[in-house]
């Protein structure tokens, strides 16, 4: 019986696999699966699985010994640029992309950033007659950036009437030579009557960008304070923690704003968040400045030089009778350019008809 059972299976299988369908499906089956076998072999050799390297700190080597070291873990080391720092030896590394003790798979580029000897001689891009807001960008672009804004009396608010780099000035068809970096002082126009402008935070920037930040809005960038352990060769990674005068104060044109720059990233969250609380107390003071001043009867330019009278005198810059003052001068010249209107033999009889 047995063996009678056992030549039945096997006649079975047989039948079943001269079946066409049956062994093509089969042979399909086990062909998928020595495919998928090998392709997975094969990727964890090409791609190295669960094969990582620690990345090296290549801070202050030489490009040649970073070289050197990244043979041996099998990374290969990109130059991505070049800065100008001199509190560094030249042609040493900066600053590397991914940071150390980063985990890689072997073969994963590094790019690097590595000290100049010197800062490239460059030409000052012409800009008088641009706006603020583009020589800014037309001056960095270059590779330069503003040392002041100087705000004189002009027809038209920030716009750029000169610049100087040191003592010698930049005009059309004289051009002037820098070094990368280097500061151009811009003297801007201020239009009679120009008002406050609102001070942005920069607080949670870096330097660099928060003294761009207030080049564009029409403040200089005043004094740094930075915390122990900030010196030249960590600065770019230092952000901005407090600033003064504040996020939303109202202030003149030209204004210096200070900041105070830190390491740590908690003080730097902190100080991001009292200074949106604080900007919001001033927002919520201006909303009801105005409501009173509108409710009063001002409206239009009316409204915000009154605005800007009482800002001023709250920030100490400006006195009541300052304001009193000045409204007695535009009385003055108002009667001043009626009298120059009406003829001398002109009795005025007609204001008595």
């Amino acid at each position: 019986m047995g063996t009678e059972r056992k030549k039945s299976e096997g006649n079975r299988l047989r039948r079943v696999w001269n079946n066409y369908v049956v062994r093509n499906v089969v042979l399909a089956v086990s062909l998928l699966v020595i495919v998928l076998f090998v392709t997975n072999v094969l990727l964890n050799i090409f791609t190295r699985h669960n094969k990582y390297i620690r990345v090296p700190d290549f801070m202050n080597m030489t490009l040649d010994e970073a070289t050197a070291l990244s043979r041996g873990d099998k990374l290969r080391i990109e130059l991505n640029d070049s800065l100008y720092v001199p509190a560094f030896e030249p042609g040493v590394i900066l600053e590397q992309r991914p940071a150390a003790g980063t985990e890689v798979k072997p073969g994963r580029r590094i790019y690097v950033t590595v000290n100049s000897s010197q800062q490239k001689i460059i030409d000052v891009p012409y800009v008088a007659g641009y706006s603020l807001r583009q020589a800014k960008n037309i001056l960095e672009t270059a590779g330069l950036e503003i040392e002041k804004l100087v705000y004189v009396d002009d027809i038209a608010t920030n716009n750029v009437l000169e610049q100087r780099v040191g003592t010698d000035v930049v005009a059309a068809d004289r051009q002037v030579k820098a070094r990368m970096g280097s500061g151009v002082v811009l003297t801007v126009g201020r239009a009679p009557g120009a008002g406050l402008v609102s001070v942005p935070r920069v607080v949670g920037l870096p330097l660099r960008e928060a003294r761009s930040r207030l080049w564009e809005a029409g403040l200089n960038a005043g004094d740094v304070a930075a915390d122990e352990g900030i010196d030249r060769t960590n600065m770019r990674q230092a952000r901005v923690y407090g600033q003064s005068p504040d996020q939303g104060r109202r202030v003149a044109l030209g204004t210096e704003v200070s900041v105070r720059l830190s390491l740590d990233s908690l003080t730097v969250a902190s100080g991001v968040s009292a200074s949106d609380r604080y900007g919001e107390r001033v927002a919520v003071r201006e909303r009801a400045l105005r409501d009173s001043l509108s409710a009063a009867g001002y409206s239009g330019d009316g409204l915000q030089e009154e605005l800007d009278w009482i800002i001023r005198i709250e920030n100490g810059d400006a006195k009541p009778e300052d304001r009193v003052r000045e409204r007695e001068d535009a009385i003055l010249q108002s009667l001043e350019a009626y009298g120059s209107a009406v003829s001398h033999d002109d009795d005025g009889s007609e204001f008595f008809e």
